[in-house]
């Protein structure tokens, strides 16, 4: 029995030095790298360059970043004379040369954030001193960090030589009418191409609302809800350089889209007299905020209107039955809107019951 089980403890010995292989070299451990920044962009408002960019969501493994603690902005700023124009610089020509501009904690992204954009931007104004314009291109890219310090690689490099930039327009006005806001403005368009209209509401950042230059020193903002109220500001547009170089912005100019434009009075008002009623028509009125009309009476002779309903925006005709034979009523409509506006009475036409024959 002994040797039974020495025999048993021998075999299995072999069984485990067997298969024992040779390892092989440890691998190093996994390291998740952050993403990086995919939509760098620049562009120039008078002496400032606005560095503009999304923080990426996830690793490059596809996992989700959680959240991003801190942006590194970075910049390669190389002079630029006649016989040495701009250079486009590569990857590895922006790390060798590039020097770290700011950097910024999660605790301060608040400052840097665009409300109001359909994907949270951030934005850094970059001051270019005045001796530099047309000297010099700067060139920027930028690498974020995650909660635990693991940095991304830096962003595609993306430049902008800064250039002289016009002045900014003067005396900018705003009027509401009904159906538009209109944005007017001073200043010559000689050192320009034209002009960026801007507007904002609440907390959002400002939008462009022009797709090209505007030529003219005018704007109709056609795109409004009344209630809203409205900031508006213009800059001039140096050239159709991509980044787009700009004035600095203009005053900005807030303006209230109050309601105060009622409808068009009715029109077609038709009579006709039955044997006990009077019976009116009328063509229907086209405002989207159309609330309904008022029918207007008064006996013929008299100075004055009475009303004698309100009824819904769908109605287009009203049967009068309290009313005497024999006795000639003149009858008006007005139209009225959501906002209480109330219109100039139509065209009066009259009518009258006559009494039975003896």
């Amino acid at each position: 029995m002994k040797r039974r089980v020495s025999l048993l403890i021998v075999l299995s010995a072999g069984v485990i030095i067997t298969s024992c292989g040779k390892k092989g070299p440890l691998a190093p451990p996994f390291v998740r790298t952050p993403q990086t920044v995919q939509d760098l962009s620049l562009f120039q408002k008078g002496t400032e360059v606005i560095v503009s960019w999304s923080n990426p969501t996830g690793y490059v493994d596809g996992n989700p970043i959680g959240q991003v603690s801190e942006v590194e902005i970075w910049l390669v700023e190389e002079a630029r004379t006649e016989t040495r124009p701009a250079t486009r610089l590569s990857p590895e020509e922006f790390e060798n040369n590039a020097k770290l501009l700011v950097r910024i904690q999660k605790s301060r992204f608040a400052l840097f954030f665009q409300r109001g954009t359909e994907s949270p931007k951030f934005s850094y104004s970059y001051p270019v001193e005045p001796e530099k314009i047309g000297r010099t291109v700067l060139t920027f890219a930028l690498k974020v960090r995650d909660e635990k310090r693991r940095e991304s690689e830096f962003s595609e490099p993306v430049s902008l030589e800064p250039q002289a930039s016009p002045s900014a327009p003067q005396d900018v006005q705003v009027t509401l009418l009904a159906q538009y806001i209109e944005v007017r403005w001073g200043g010559e368009a000689a050192e320009s191409v034209g002009y960026n209209v801007y507007r904002s509401t609440g907390e959002d950042v400002p939008v462009r609302l022009n797709a090209s230059p505007v030529l003219a020193n005018e704007y109709r903002d056609t795109d409004i809800s009344f209630g809203e109220t409205y900031r508006y500001f213009v800059r001039a547009v140096a050239s159709d350089a991509v980044p787009p170089i700009e004035s600095p912005d203009s005053k900005v100019v807030e303006i209230l889209a109050k309601d105060t434009f009622p409808p068009a009075p009715p029109a077609g008002l038709t009579i006709i007299s039955g044997t006990n009623f009077i019976a009116l028509s009328w063509e229907a009125n086209k405002e989207p905020d159309l609330a309904g009309y008022r029918v207007w009476r008064r006996q013929a002779g008299q100075a004055d209107f009475v009303l004698v309903v309100f009824l819904p925006a769908a109605a287009s005709s009203y049967s009068d039955s309290a009313v005497e034979k024999n006795k000639r009523y003149d009858y008006a409509i007005t139209a009225l809107d959501d906002a209480g506006n109330e219109s100039q009475k139509s065209g009066v036409v009259s009518g009258l019951i006559r009494g039975d024959r003896p």
